[in-house]
C-alpha cells in the first residue's frame, strides 16, 4: 500500500482513562499502556497506518503535562500540546489549522490513541475507503463499528440511505441507551457504535466549525493563532456535540475489525486471549491465582500470588503502592476512587 501524500493522521492523546486506575494515572495514562503487547496502545494507533500515511504527517495532540512521556514513547512524531484539556473539539481545530497551513486540501484523519483492533487489513481497507471518499466529496466522514452486543456503553450512529462506495448518510447521533434500547438497536440492524474516528478534508472541516462553531475562529484570529492565548477562551466540548451533530454532510462507512475501546476493566473478558491473559473461569492479565469456587473475576498482579476463595465477578489490581478491589458491575465508577485519591493521595492518581 502506497502512502497518500495528502493525507494527516492526527492522534488525540491527551485523556487520563481513569477507568483503568491505579495502572492508568494522570502521568501514565491508558494510551502509554501495552497491555502484553509489546508497545503502548498510541505505539500501536502509529503503527496501524503504516504504508497509508506518510511517517512525517502523524500527529500526536495531547496535554502539555503528558508532552514528555508522549515524546519519549513515540520520539520523532510531530506533537501538539495544549495548554490544557479543552475535550476534542478545540484539539481538532487547532490541528486542522496547523494542517491547513501545509496542505489547504489536506486530508485530516482523527484517531483515538487508546482502542484495540485486531483486524488490520479490514481496519485499513475501511479507512482507504473513507479518504478517497473524503478526497472527493464535501463530507464529513466517520466510521461506524458494526456491533455485537447490546453494548450501553457507546454512543451509537444510525446509518441512513446508502450514497454508494459502501457509504450511508448519516441519519442522527444517538446518546448512550439502555439495555432495552441496545437490544432493539442490535436487531434493527442500521446502529452503529460511535467510535469517535474521523475522515475529511481541511476545508471541509474548518467551513464546518464557521458554520456550527463560529466562535472558535473568532478567538483563535483575535489571539493571532497563539494556542496558549486562545486556548482558555476556547468552549470545552466535543467535536460530537460542536459540529458533527449539527452536520447534514455527515456520511459513514461501516467497520467490521474486532474493535473494542479498552474503555474499562470488563473489557478484559472480551479481549483478554487477544491480548496475552490467561484465561480459565477468571481473566488473569498478570500474576498467579489459586481460585477455589471462585469464577469471572478479572485479576491483574504483576509476580504477586492472589488467592480467592468463593469470590465472584470482582475486579483485584494491584500496581505500585496500590490494591484495588471492586465489582465488575461498578467498573465505570472507578473514577469516583480516583477522585478521593487525589484527596488523599495524590501522587497515586
Amino acid at each position: 500500500m502506497k502512502p497518500i501524500s495528502d493525507a494527516f493522521l492526527v492522534v488525540m492523546a491527551g485523556g487520563s482513562g481513569t477507568r483503568f486506575w491505579p495502572k492508568s494515572t494522570s502521568k501514565h495514562p491508558k494510551q502509554l499502556l501495552s497491555f502484553g503487547q509489546g508497545t503502548s496502545l498510541l505505539t500501536q494507533t502509529l503503527n496501524r497506518f503504516e504504508g497509508l500515511i506518510p511517517p512525517t504527517q502523524k500527529w500526536i495532540v495531547t496535554t502539555k503535562s503528558l508532552t514528555s512521556a508522549i515524546q519519549d514513547d513515540s520520539p520523532g512524531v510531530q506533537i501538539l500540546s495544549e495548554p490544557q484539556g479543552r475535550n476534542t473539539a478545540p484539539c481538532v481545530y487547532w490541528a486542522a489549522r496547523e494542517i491547513a497551513k501545509k496542505n489547504p486540501k489536506g486530508i485530516m484523519l482523527v484517531m483515538p490513541s487508546d482502542h484495540t483492533i485486531p483486524q488490520l487489513e479490514k481496519f485499513k481497507k475501511t479507512v482507504s475507503d473513507a479518504i478517497a471518499w473524503a478526497q472527493s466529496h464535501d463530507d464529513l466522514v466517520t466510521l461506524g463499528i458494526k456491533p455485537d452486543r447490546p453494548e450501553t456503553g457507546y454512543g451509537y450512529l444510525k446509518f441512513g440511505v446508502s450514497v454508494g462506495s459502501g457509504a450511508y448518510r448519516v441519519d442522527s447521533f444517538v446518546e448512550k441507551p439502555n439495555l432495552d434500547k441496545a437490544k432493539e438497536f442490535l436487531k434493527a440492524g442500521n446502529f452503529y457504535w460511535n467510535g469517535g474516528m474521523f475522515v475529511w478534508r481541511v476545508d471541509v472541516i474548518l467551513r464546518a466549525f464557521d458554520q456550527y462553531a463560529p466562535e472558535m475562529k473568532k478567538i483563535w484570529d483575535a489571539n493571532h493563532e497563539k494556542v496558549e492565548a486562545a486556548y482558555p477562551h476556547m468552549t470545552a466540548t466535543s467535536i460530537d456535540y460542536a459540529v458533527m451533530e449539527k452536520a447534514s454532510n455527515v456520511t459513514a462507512f461501516p467497520l467490521d475489525c474486532g474493535w473494542d475501546d479498552l474503555g474499562s476493566w470488563t473489557s478484559l473478558e472480551n479481549l483478554g486471549e487477544l491480548l496475552g491473559a490467561k484465561k480459565d473461569s477468571s481473566v488473569v492479565m498478570a500474576g498467579d491465582l489459586i481460585s477455589i469456587e471462585s469464577t469471572q473475576n478479572i485479576i491483574d498482579a504483576q509476580g504477586k500470588l492472589v488467592a480467592l476463595l468463593g469470590i465472584q465477578d470482582l475486579i483485584v489490581v494491584h500496581h505500585g503502592d496500590v490494591i484495588l478491589v471492586a465489582r465488575k458491575d461498578r467498573a465505570q465508577d472507578i473514577k469516583l476512587v480516583v477522585e478521593q485519591v487525589k484527596k488523599l493521595r495524590p501522587g497515586l492518581a
